[in-house]
């Protein structure tokens, strides 16, 4: 068991020792401006020191030994700073071992001796640098599949625990339904119809859920609307949806129904839905902020309805609000005022959305 864990350690510490390098952690999640800057200086460095080494060991050799401090410049700079500064540093150690190492040395005559040490350089370098490229791609590809892993499986357990903490909003939102439909029923067969209209609605967004995985279009207007029926806030004289009409993909329809419930299920207990005056307005944009990257931010407003304070503890709703919009690569933000509660959630769009 000791030595498993040593190993463990062992394999732990070398990984965090190659990722410290910039050429794995620009094969996991690509190049900067500023790292390429600095491979490229970094290159020139190496092959000068390259250089001044193959000079300094010169008369200690015999002759035909032009790229001895080269060769292994070129594989450490890819190694150590990624694929671009190996090209430069091969480059330009090319062109210094031809022009002092090769005879005639001090010129770039090209015979036919001087075009077989070339070509068998540019061989070998090409060589060295195509296993490079290849490792250090397969090295990336599988370090983001390990951490798309990871993050279906976080999914995974946050959903599962939603599970239950589900069941049990399911359980305050049906009390709180009967609650404030008791006020306006004036007969116990009123209060029941009402009462199976909720819960047949409930029905329709779960069977939307269930048509969302096989793959059916799915407005996000509708996905909204059907998140919120349940809870009895789809009246149209209390609440404002505005935004796109985009459509929502199989894999967009659990984590936003489980936002938008668990916004509305505080709004029914807390907040604007909690008396008869209060209202809501959501709206939703896309933006693009990156190169071939846009975000999905919704802002849920709900006014006329109590004081909003702010939470003394970070309970489970706000846990997952957190949680999920982070999985999906945005964030949240939540705004609690005497007008009431105003939050702002974003995600990436290429998570919930269809075409992006």
């Amino acid at each position: 068991m000791t030595d498993k864990l040593d190993g463990y350690r062992e394999e732990t510490s070398a990984r965090r020792l190659l990722f410290s390098l910039p050429a794995f952690r620009n094969a996991v999640h690509g190049p900067t401006t500023s790292g390429m800057f600095i491979g490229q200086v970094a290159a020139l460095l190496m092959t000068a020191l390259a250089l001044a080494l193959r000079f300094y060991l010169d008369p200690m050799l015999p002759p035909g030994f032009p790229y001895l401090t080269f060769f292994p410049t070129v594989v450490i700079t890819g190694f150590v700073w990624g694929i671009y500064p190996a090209i430069t540093a091969g480059i330009l150690s090319g062109l210094a071992s031809w022009y002092w190492f090769i005879q005639p040395s001090g010129s770039f005559s090209l015979d036919g001796p001087a075009a077989t040490a070339l070509a068998f350089y540019v061989f070998v370098i090409t060589t060295d640098i195509a296993l490079l490229f290849l490792a250090l791609r397969a090295l990336g590809a599988q370090v983001r599949s390990h951490e798309a892993l990871a993050a279906a499986l976080q999914m995974q357990q946050l959903v599962s625990k939603e599970v239950d903490h589900r069941l049990k909003n399911l359980m305050a939102t049906i009390n709180s339904l009967i609650s404030m439909l008791q006020k306006h029923a004036s007969t116990p067969r009123e209060l029941a119809d009402q009462l199976r209209q909720r819960i047949n609605a409930l029905s329709h967004s779960i069977g939307l859920l269930r048509g969302a995985a096989e793959g059916e279009r799915i407005s996000l207007r509708k996905a909204v609307l059907s998140a919120l029926e349940p809870l009895g806030l789809s009246d149209s004289d209390r609440v404002t949806l505005d935004g796109p009409e985009v459509m929502i993909s199989s894999n967009g329809f659990v984590p936003l129904n489980l936002i938008l419930h668990e916004l509305g299920t505080n709004s029914l207990k807390h907040g604007a839905f909690s008396n008869q005056s209060g209202r809501l307005r959501l709206s939703w944009t896309v933006a693009v902020r990156e190169v071939d990257k846009s975000i999905l931010s919704f802002v849920w407003v709900e006014r006329g309805g109590p004081i909003a304070p702010p939470p003394t503890r970070t309970g489970f709703g706000t846990e997952l609000l957190n949680r999920m919009s982070l999985l999906l690569g945005g964030g949240c933000e939540f705004l609690f005022d005497a007008d009431g509660l105003t939050a702002k959630i974003s995600m990436e769009s290429q998570h919930v959305l269809d075409g992006y």
